[in-house]
């Protein structure tokens, strides 16, 4: 990793001395590495650059060699995402000062290197046609001064108004950002923050003030338990921080010999019910008696007498899966202080009963921790509906959005939007004109955070850096400075705030002697901090009524069921909560169990379906208390049969031309009951007589009978020689190496980050719905999904799927060019300007891997997604060739890096050794199932994999003889 320059370096001494046409007078212009891109004849005047930056200049050279930057060569930098409250470490790759590919960073204690599907996208979002080019009053584009004082005018400090200036955002994690609302509410004293999550974990929270006196959403530690019980909690897919519990929940999948046993209850199938090792589903409705019901078997095994008084047979009796519970129960009781019961509910009684459980077990202060505990989700539904009333009313003078979009997808969005018109002072700092964006009087957009100075502290004690990798390309200016402006505390710029914020806060407890230069210079570099803090909650004993809690699930669970079933409202792991609905990588990300793009739809079990006369296809109208919404049904197995199942963050009308109009949105269906936001209700399903389109990547599921995911027990299989099969073909020339790959079905979630990581790191086109209809979807590797058993209860397995690089291929027998070939080190090579387009290899390929391009997909208006527009195009890595029409893709084991890593080698003048090449696919792996390496080095991780008793080829009765293995399946049994 390259060290990040200091303050002084990267904004007032020069880097690099910019070239001129041979012959040129020097003007003695020079620029730092934030000036760069703007120099480069980019052709970004029409994004706005101005202020002080440099002037736009065309046809200028690429920079001279510095020790900063070296033409061709990138340079990684340590940073943290900010694609959601995660804040995952990242290292980001930048070429001739622009960012092209993110990758995980392994200094991070949290995530380990890993990444999820929109971490991996969010480089793209940086070049966004969509996002606002600067500030705009009233409509009208103006100057950052100009709109400071319009603030500035109405804020009017001394103007004597009682009223609160409230500011409305997300999460923040940032500690530096809140010190910043700590000045700002210094110069107003009726400033109030309200916190507002998309998706709210306030039962959550507020279960655990009532019951530990700690109003905290916990850290919980997978890797520590035995036993995991998740009650509709995706946490392998989007809940909370999928990326580190992933990378947990994986460490204790394969240890030898203390395998955990994972029970998800849910309704609808998620990737992590999709993994677990005994899945229920079960109606939202239905959480808390099944909660009950467990409480009462676990209570009876370990024989606590402060819940003798508990009488709950009948609804032990009554519960869902009543004959699971005992077994369950025995697991726990088994386990204690080494389970975890964890629950996405958003009732207060089932998130009480939940934390009974998990403070009778013993896990409390073991597989979760209260007292540094996440940062995440500290939303407040009361304070918003609060919020409403106040704007509605007169009583809120000034309002400032600032990362939230309430009027898309708050459930009372309509009146969030009309009570907007009643503040005199409205303010979105918003990148876009969203949705919220377009009621208010001043747009003021922040960074993207690739441009941005800032820090995040996710997990209590778990700091981390973030550093701009590229200067703003729009008339942008960072969130914090606006505020600080608007208060009358300017600060030289958001990054000697940071740096003056860390010297005085996090420096003096962080555990280290040296000068705070140096260990700022080094935190940049590493990008995480562990900082011992002060615990921020002191949880005591369980000291809830959990009684009540019970009397109210049991209350509810008797009283008769009424009509029609119930929706439950979810997140993908593209869509995600809607703020990335205008980045089209994600929108042509197949959703890892419907295996869909470029919408949502309503997901019916095959019984339901059956009942209602419906297919997929077939627009039906859901019908709730609060509204109803069209959408195309789906049938969908492993779906509770009385719940229909939509997932938001679709149905966006002001998010950018990729996005706009996509599905349906599902947020006004949503309700707030008890102070709480519920996302689930009563909801009335009937057809509409008509049909819409559905962009499938899959469209079949079964394997025929043949043994393309295989399952093996835990014990029981022993290692067996396999028989080489005869064949005709002549044995290759080997050379000094053989890369090849071992993927672990056990270990792959299905998260589909991969699938991102390869389309980012090897110019994959967007290619549109309609191309995904004809089956046309251009995607390196794609996640396979196929079901185990039939109807309802089907059981669902992931399997990536690339090119196989097989040593005897049959692509290369039918092809009358030779276009494609195997080299001498394993890797079946696609020549790409060889290629005369005849698809004989596609038919010819057993694994179907090979894509072909139909269409010119760059500079062509038929496609107007990444490639048509300048801006975009600065995404491209130029180390992989942008392919043109009727030219054959597929994978290439990431050859570019492969050669990145001879090189590097070379230069060391040492031979190379295992693990200096990682594929974009593996290294952005969670939990790491895919490994890559050199399979004629015997010691080699990858060669060792698939010499073990897990390892099988796909289809290897074919004599193909792939260089990608796959490790089986494992069936865990408590």
């Amino acid at each position: 990793m390259n060290r990040r320059p200091t303050c002084e370096e990267a904004n007032d001494e020069p880097l690099v001395q910019i070239g001129l046409p041979t012959g040129s007078r020097s003007t003695g212009f020079e620029a730092t590495r934030r000036d760069v891109l703007s120099l480069m004849g980019f052709s970004l005047g029409a994004i706005g650059l101005s202020g002080c930056r440099a002037p736009v200049q065309h046809a200028v050279p690429l920079p001279a060699a510095s020790t900063e930057m070296v033409p061709g060569v990138p340079n990684m930098y340590a940073t943290t995402c900010g694609g959601c409250a995660a804040s995952c470490g990242l290292v980001v790759r930048q070429r001739d000062g622009r960012p092209i590919k993110i990758e995980g960073n392994d200094a991070s204690p949290l995530t380990a290197g890993g990444t999820c599907a929109a971490g991996q996208a969010s480089v793209l979002s940086l070049y966004d046609d969509a996002r606002l080019r600067g500030p705009v009053w009233l409509g009208n584009a103006v100057s950052w001064a100009e709109i400071d004082r319009h603030i500035r005018t109405m804020l009017n400090p001394g103007s004597g108004d009682p009223r609160p200036i409230v500011l409305v955002s997300q999460t923040i994690t940032s500690p530096s950002t809140l010190a910043v609302l700590a000045d700002f509410r210094a110069a107003f004293p009726s400033f109030r923050h309200v916190v507002y999550d998309t998706l709210s974990l306030a039962a959550l929270r507020e279960a655990n003030r009532l019951a530990h006196g700690a109003a905290v959403v916990p850290h919980f530690h997978f890797d520590k338990a035995r036993v995991v019980v998740a009650l509709d909690a995706d946490f392998l897919g989007t809940w909370l921080a999928p990326v580190e519990f992933a990378r947990q929940w994986s460490r204790r999948r394969t240890a030898d010999g203390e395998r955990s046993f994972h029970v998800q209850c849910e309704s609808g199938l998620s990737v992590t019910g999709s993994n677990a090792d005994l899945r229920l589903a079960m109606a939202p409705s239905e959480l808390g008696t099944f909660a009950v019901a467990l409480l009462a078997a676990v209570a009876r095994r370990v024989s606590d007498p402060d819940l003798g008084g508990l009488r709950a047979e009948g609804v032990t009796q009554n519960a869902p899966h009543a004959g699971d519970v005992a077994r369950i129960a025995d697991a726990l009781a088994r386990h204690r202080g080494e389970s975890l019961v964890v629950s996405g509910s958003d009732d207060l009684a089932t998130q009480l009963v939940v934390a009974k459980l998990n403070a009778l077990l013993g896990n409390v202060g073991a597989t979760l921790d209260l007292a540094r505990p996440s940062l995440q989700r500290q939303g407040d539904d009361a304070s918003m509906a609060k919020l409403i009333d106040d704007m509605n009313t007169g009583r809120v003078r000034a309002l400032m959005v600032w990362g939230a979009n309430p009027v898309y997808d708050h459930p009372d969005g309509a009146a969030f939007a009309k009570a907007l018109a009643k503040v005199p002072l409205t303010i979105s700092l918003g990148d876009r004109r969203d949705e919220t964006g377009a009621h208010v009087r001043a747009l003021c957009p922040d960074h993207h955070f690739l441009e941005a100075w800032g820090d995040a502290e996710p997990v209590s004690g778990q700091l981390s850096l973030r550093q701009p990798l590229i200067a703003p390309l729009a008339d942008t200016r960072a969130g914090a400075e606006s505020l600080l402006a608007w208060a009358g505390r300017p600060a030289p710029d958001h990054h000697s705030y940071l740096r003056d914020f860390w010297r005085k806060a996090i420096y003096p407890s962080a555990p280290t002697a040296e000068p705070f230069d140096d260990f700022w210079e080094r935190a940049l570099e590493r990008g995480v901090v562990q900082s011992p803090r002060p615990p921020v909650a002191a949880p005591g004993p369980y000291a809830a009524d959990w009684q009540a809690a019970v009397r109210d699930i049991v209350g509810r669970a008797n009283r008769p069921a009424p009509e029609g079933y119930e929706l439950a409202l979810h997140e993908t792991v593209g869509a995600r909560d809607g703020r990335h609905a205008n980045n089209p990588w994600l929108l042509e990300l197949p959703d890892p169990i419907t295996r869909l793009t470029w919408g949502n739809v309503a997901c019916l079990a095959p019984s339901t379906a059956a009942a209602l006369g419906v297919a997929s296809g077939d627009v039906v109208t859901l019908t709730t208390e609060a509204g109803k919404l069209e959408l195309p049904a789906f049938v969908q197995p492993g779906q509770e049969r009385r719940t229909i199942s939509v997932a938001v963050g679709y149905g966006r009308w002001a998010a950018g031309k990729a996005g706009d109009g996509i599905g349906g949105n599902v947020y006004p269906l949503a309700r707030v009951a008890d102070g709480f936001r519920r996302y689930s209700a009563r909801v009335n399903v009937a057809k509409t007589g008509r049909r819409a389109r559905l962009y499938p990547a899959q469209t079949h599921f079964s394997m025929e009978g043949r043994e393309i995911v295989q399952t093996m027990a835990l014990e029981g299989e022993h290692e067996h020689e396999r028989e080489q099969l005869p064949n005709l073909w002549k044995e290759r020339l080997h050379g000094a190496h053989a890369w090849g790959m071992s993927i672990d079905l056990d270990a792959c979630t299905g998260c589909s980050a991969c699938v991102v990581a390869c389309q980012s790191e090897n110019n994959v086109p967007v290619v549109g719905a309609e191309q995904v209809r004809k089956s046309r979807i251009m995607h390196w590797i794609r996640i396979d999904r196929y079901f185990d058993g039939d109807g309802d209860d089907a059981r669902s397995v992931h399997q990536p799927m690339m090119c196989q690089h097989c040593q005897h291929a049959p692509c290369e027998t039918v092809c009358p060019v030779l276009a494609t070939t195997t080299s001498s080190e394993g890797i079946n090579q696609q020549v790409y300007n060889r290629c005369i387009g005849t698809r004989y290899c596609a038919n010819n390929c057993p694994y179907k891997v090979r894509r072909f391009n139909w269409h010119n997909y760059t500079a062509n208006d038929d496609f107007p997604y990444t490639m048509t527009s300048p801006l975009g195009r600065l995404v491209l890595n130029p180390d992989v060739t942008v392919r043109s029409r009727g030219v054959m893709e597929k994978c290439n084991l990431c050859v570019q890096r492969i050669q990145l890593g001879k090189n590097q080698a070379l230069l060391q003048r040492r031979p190379m050794a295992d693990g200096d090449v990682a594929t974009a696919c593996q290294q952005s792996c969670p939990t790491g199932a895919i490994v890559f390496g050199d399979l004629a080095d015997a010691g080699s991780r990858a060669s060792k994999l698939l010499a073990g008793r897990r390892a099988y080829r796909v289809l290897d009765e074919l004599g193909t003889r792939p260089n990608v293995g796959y490790l089986k399946r494992i069936e865990t049994k408590e």
